[in-house]
């Protein structure tokens, strides 16, 4: 028997490229005071070991938010293989399975390489007699990267795009020149004129603009002059992973996931920074937990370690590079060390030990040789 819409739960598809900033906005959204207590949150991570799931864990704990991750990919994402369990992790959280009640509202990040269309697909076909609704999507366009991620995967990024009832322009702190950003827009608006478009630095967005609480058809599409721009935050948050063996994704829509473990290596900040920007053209995204030797102590120690060298978050998309020390008592800082690698099959193919010897060259008194992956 069908269920009574007004007894259904919203749900909220958040989709975008990689490194376009959905965990940062799914941050904002799960430590909301008003908002969080009520959401639940499905995670589709790349990689064996993710990180996305462990950044957004944190950020809801005060709000004791309940959450459902869909972490291990090793079939591919929820567009393509996983969609059955998308489904039905959908079902028993909307029913409240295994959680303290109910939520009010399901927030869905799929990967970076999966298609917006399909995914919203599954969630309409549980809407004509299941417990969950169909209520946007919202996807993220990293604007500083945006003709870039259009020229290398088009099809992806146009349908992304296409099936957006919302378009947040991201990272326009990136984007200073008008005309820089005025080709952004357009390239946005040929292939989505009707959604609605707002300019965000790291993803700032009003929360209940994004869960059904205003309509999205009434508003017009702002320009950058509309942007909310609010205070740079870093993220640094928690979980505790077990360490594993390093491991290829299989490839989905061309695009695939290297991880590579850390465990015992101290690297130098310096020649971190240096390896990281060297993979630019080769590797979109880049994440992970690594101890770094901060600037202005000298050497790296190798793989013995240094008293000085602390946990730190990488962030890598296409040019940009972060390294950030995550504070002392952060449940993150106790995670297994390792750097996921996202760009193209070809590409990874075969490139864990060129990483490897790139990152070890890091660790032996911090050589700053330019070393590239394949």
């Amino acid at each position: 028997m069908a269920e009574q819409s007004s007894d259904r739960v919203g749900v909220t598809v958040l989709s975008g490229f990689l490194g376009s900033g959905k965990t940062t906005l799914l941050r904002r959204l799960v430590s909301d005071p008003e908002l969080g207590p009520g959401l639940a949150v499905i995670v589709n991570d790349l990689g064996e070991l993710g990180l996305d799931h462990e950044l957004i864990a944190d950020a809801g704990d005060a709000n004791q938010t309940p959450t459902l991750r869909i972490t291990e990919l090793t079939s591919g994402c929820v567009c393509c293989t996983l969609r059955s369990d998308l489904s039905s992790a959908l079902v028993d959280l909307a029913r409240g399975v295994g959680l303290p009640r109910p939520p009010r509202h399901i927030l869905i990040e799929p990967s970076g390489i999966a298609r917006a269309s399909e995914v919203s697909f599954a969630v309409n076909a549980l809407s004509f007699d299941g417990p969950v609704r169909t209520d946007a999507v919202v996807t993220l366009v990293d604007a500083h990267n945006a003709r870039r991620s259009h020229r290398e995967h088009p099809e992806l990024f146009e349908d992304q795009v296409r099936n957006a009832d919302l378009i947040l322009l991201n990272k326009r702190d990136l984007v200073p020149g008008a005309d820089e950003r005025e080709a952004v827009e357009h390239l946005v608006a040929e292939l989505a004129p009707r959604a609605a478009r707002i300019w965000t630095e790291r993803a700032a967005v009003p929360p209940s603009l994004l869960l059904g609480q205003l309509d999205l058809a009434s508003r017009s599409a702002p320009g950058p002059e509309h942007a909310h721009e609010q205070e740079h935050e870093h993220a640094h948050e928690h979980a505790h992973a077990p360490a594993a063996p390093s491991s290829a994704q299989p490839a989905a829509h061309g695009i695939t996931a290297l991880t590579v473990p850390l465990t015992g290596l101290v690297l130098d900040y310096a020649a971190l920074e240096d390896f990281l920007d060297a993979q630019a053209d080769r590797i979109f995204r880049i994440k992970g937990i690594v101890d770094v030797v901060p600037i202005g102590v000298p050497g790296a120690g190798g793989a013995g370690g240094s008293a000085d060298a602390g946990p730190h978050l990488v962030q890598a998309v296409g040019d940009r590079v972060e390294i950030d020390a995550l504070p002392a008592g952060s449940p993150l800082a106790r995670a297994s060390r390792r750097l996921l690698f996202i760009g193209d099959a070809a590409t990874l193919k075969g490139a864990e030990t060129d990483l490897r010897a790139g990152l070890a060259a890091c660790a032996r008194g911090g050589s700053r040789t330019r070393t590239p992956c394949g």
